[in-house]
C-alpha cells in the first residue's frame, strides 16, 4: 500500500481548526494594518498586563512594547540568555500559558492579530489563540483576572506559530464587530513570544454619569 506524504501545508491545515480569519504574510503586515487601525493593546497607549501564568525566563510586559524586539548575544539574566520577549518554563503541566491585557484605550473593535516570535527558535510558542471580553467598571479588572470567569468570547481560534518571525491574521466579521476592554493571550503549550499586536478601532466608552465630560479627542477615546 502506498503511502502519501504529508506536506506541512497539509499538516497545517488538518491541524488548526477553521476560523473566521485569513493570514497576512510578513510583508504585508504594516501595509494591512500598519496605517489603517490602532495597536490597541500598546504600552504607549498604557495597556496593562493584569495577569499571567508564568515569566519565568521573560517578563509578560514585553509584549506590548510598541518597538520592533531586539537580539542582545551574550547577555545573561539569573535565568538563562536575555530574550526581548515573554517566555515561560518548558513542560507546562496545563494545555497553555496566559496572559490577561487591559486595553490602552476605552475599548475596541479588534481587526487584526500580530504574532512575532523574533529570535525565539526552538523555544519559541508553538501555537496561539486569543480571546476577549468587554467589562467596565470599578472592579472590572479583578474580574476578569479570576479563574472562575466565564466573560471570555473567541478573538482569534488557535493557529500554529514558527520560529522567528512574524504572523498576522485578519479577523472575519464576528470577531471583529464585537467591542472588547480586555484581551487574554493563550501560548500552546508554552515557550516564547517577542511580541503580541491587537490592531483595531478605538470605541469610546461612556461614563454612567450624563454630566461628566469626556474628551473624544483623546486617541484613547478614538480621537
Amino acid at each position: 500500500m502506498e503511502i502519501q506524504a504529508l506536506s506541512p501545508e497539509i499538516i497545517q491545515d488538518t491541524a488548526v481548526p477553521p476560523t473566521p480569519s485569513d493570514f497576512i504574510s510578513a510583508d504585508q503586515i504594516d501595509l494591512v494594518f500598519g496605517t489603517s487601525y490602532t495597536d490597541l493593546i500598546s504600552s504607549s497607549l498604557s495597556s496593562t498586563v493584569l495577569a499571567f501564568s508564568d515569566e519565568w525566563f521573560a517578563p509578560a510586559s514585553n509584549l506590548t512594547n510598541p518597538k520592533p524586539p531586539i537580539r542582545r548575544p551574550g547577555v545573561f539574566v539569573p535565568t538563562g540568555a536575555w530574550y526581548d520577549g515573554w517566555e515561560t518554563r518548558r513542560h507546562n503541566p496545563e494545555e497553555y500559558d496566559w496572559v490577561i491585557i487591559k486595553l490602552g484605550v476605552a475599548s475596541g473593535k479588534p481587526q487584526g492579530v500580530e504574532i512575532d516570535t523574533a529570535f525565539f527558535d526552538g523555544n519559541h510558542a508553538e501555537a496561539v489563540s486569543v480571546q476577549g471580553c468587554f467589562e467596565v467598571g470599578e472592579d472590572a479588572d479583578q474580574k476578569v483576572v479570576r479563574q472562575e470567569y466565564e466573560g471570555w468570547t473567541e478573538v482569534l481560534g488557535t493557529r500554529n506559530c514558527g520560529p522567528s518571525r512574524r504572523h498576522a491574521w485578519r479577523l472575519g466579521h464576528k470577531a471583529s464587530d464585537r467591542e472588547v476592554t480586555h484581551v487574554r493571550l493563550c501560548m500552546f503549550p508554552d515557550g516564547g513570544i517577542a511580541r503580541f499586536r491587537l490592531y483595531g478601532t478605538v470605541i469610546p466608552v461612556f461614563p454612567e454619569n450624563n454630566e461628566q465630560e469626556v474628551e473624544l479627542s483623546a486617541t484613547t477615546m478614538g480621537g
